[in-house]
């Protein structure tokens, strides 16, 4: 091992000082020479965090979320405005309410040809279906067999019953009993069974297509209905828990690919949050779950991803310049790591929101499009927690578990025995001459390891009463220096 001795150097700046903070200046993010103590004050984002979690649940649980009828079905209903007139959320409600209809979903469209007005409501009770049921559960045969031929004022109805089914017309009756139609007269002729109203109920989805095409100053030919049933919804619902399935697969099988398994973990736990998050978002604001709804989350998801691993790739490249030196923690590299980053992720997440604010701005408060106005709130608090996420959620859990690791524990352990010996060596090197001091060593590093140790402080046996020489700073040379060395000779 050589030795040579070498002036102490200068103290190094606060910033390359892990732990050690000072004010930042603007040009200091822009130049990555920030030093935020992220690491350090993980338990603080872990409170926060499991704060907000704890909100999201308590707002999906008690307010629940609001599925449209893409979801669990029901009908939309969507007139043009005529020519002159203007439509406004309010009186549409007014216009609605007397019919029962006071919750349901309104949005103002407007276009080159003016304004129109979409209203949603969930599941119609139809008593034309209802009375189709009626006589299909009756006649042992399925909805489709009913045949309805509408009239002027009413209807007839005609089925034929199944073999084991012996028409009656007291038993149609019966069976009519509980629906709304009322005057009819039924005919059987063998297994053929045809029941005529003169009148028929008045549909709730007529009444509102009425009610629309007055207040829009038009007929009830020009409203346009459409029926979602909840069978299509439950599909669809199974279908979107398939893809988020597959998702998290993929996602876990490219990050342990790209990165490696503890890297992929965190960066699902971090998305898990984000979702979670969001979802508590939609349920406090109660905004509409519809398949748009599933475009921002995945805007969403791939948002936060893209953030989580731009940062774990600088932990990465980091990683091996640790695994080479060893020159501090594991703990402290990410948070070096992630302070390198800093500027690229707040730049990247200020480009991003832009876009959402003009949808916000703009297509709501100008336009009046209160569907952006949810989608754009919704996606701005997505962009937002996934920018937390991937520096306040995923880097912490990232640094907690590797730091436990043998490799890094040992080397976490060794710091820790350095920075308590370093107070007690640069004691004894300050000691005035003459004075009996009590000998604190400083234990060198290994020699066998290939860490370099700068302005280590070899402080020498003193016996008591008798003046040692000052203390000399040295510089424990590692291998590979002393080899390079060997070959100059």
């Amino acid at each position: 091992m050589t030795a040579t001795a070498t002036p102490r150097s200068a103290a190094p700046p606060a910033e390359d000082i892990p732990g050690v903070t000072r004010h930042h200046r603007p040009s200091d993010f822009y130049h990555e020479r920030t030093n935020f103590q992220f690491i350090k004050h993980s338990k603080r984002w872990a409170i926060l965090s499991g704060t907000l979690l704890l909100l999201s649940f308590v707002a999906l649980f008690t307010r629940g979320l609001n599925f449209g009828i893409d979801f669990e079905g029901g009908t939309s209903w969507q007139v043009q405005m005529a020519h002159g007139r203007s439509a406004h959320i309010t009186d549409v409600r007014d216009v609605l309410a007397p019919l029962g209809f006071s919750n349901a979903t309104v949005s103002i469209l407007s276009g080159a040809n003016g304004q129109s007005v979409n209203v949603q409501a969930h599941l119609v009770a139809d008593p034309i279906k209802s009375i189709n049921d009626a006589l299909a559960a009756y006649g042992g045969v399925t909805e489709a067999d009913v045949l309805f031929k509408p009239g002027a004022t009413g209807g007839t109805f005609t089925f034929t019953a199944a073999p084991h089914v012996k028409p009656t017309e007291a038993g149609v009756n019966a069976a009519l009993a509980k629906t709304e139609l009322r005057g009819q007269t039924v005919k059987i002729d063998g297994q053929d069974v045809t029941v005529t109203a003169k009148t028929l109920p008045v549909s709730p989805t007529e009444q509102v297509a009425a009610a629309l095409a007055k207040y829009a100053g038009t007929t009830s030919e020009q409203v346009s209905i459409s029926t979602v049933g909840p069978t299509w919804g439950h599909t669809v619902s199974h279908k979107a828990e398939q893809a988020l399935l597959y998702f998290f697969i993929l996602l876990a099988l490219y990050l342990s690919v790209r990165f490696e398994g503890k890297m992929a973990a965190a960066a699902i736990i971090a998305v898990i949050h984000d979702i979670i998050f969001t979802i508590g978002v939609y349920a406090l604001f109660h905004f509409a779950v519809t398949p748009a709804t599933i475009t921002a989350f995945l805007t969403i998801l791939g948002f936060s991803l893209y953030d989580t691993v731009v940062v774990f790739d600088k932990v990465r490249e980091n990683q091996r310049v640790l695994t080479a030196t060893g020159r501090t923690t594991y703990g402290e590299m990410v948070n070096r790591s992630l302070n390198q980053v800093l500027m690229r992720s707040l730049s990247t997440s200020f480009v991003a929101l832009m876009p959402v604010l003009s949808l916000l701005f703009v297509g709501s408060g100008i336009f009046g499009a209160k569907s952006l106005e949810e989608f754009a709130l919704a996606l701005a608090a997505g962009l937002f927690i996934g920018s937390y996420s991937s520096i306040f959620v995923a880097a912490p859990i990232l640094a907690w578990w590797k730091s436990r690791e043998p490799q890094y524990r040992a080397l976490a352990e060794r710091h820790a025995r350095a920075a308590a010996i370093a107070p007690a060596g640069a004691a004894v090197a300050a000691a005035p001459a003459g004075s009996t001091r009590a000998r604190t060593p400083a234990a060198p590093p290994d020699v066998d390891s290939d860490e370099s140790v700068e302005g280590f402080v070899a402080a020498p046996e003193v016996e008591a009463g008798v003046p040692g020489p000052p203390a000399v700073g040295r510089t424990i040379q590692p291998r590979a220096r002393q080899q390079r060395r060997r070959k100059r000779k």
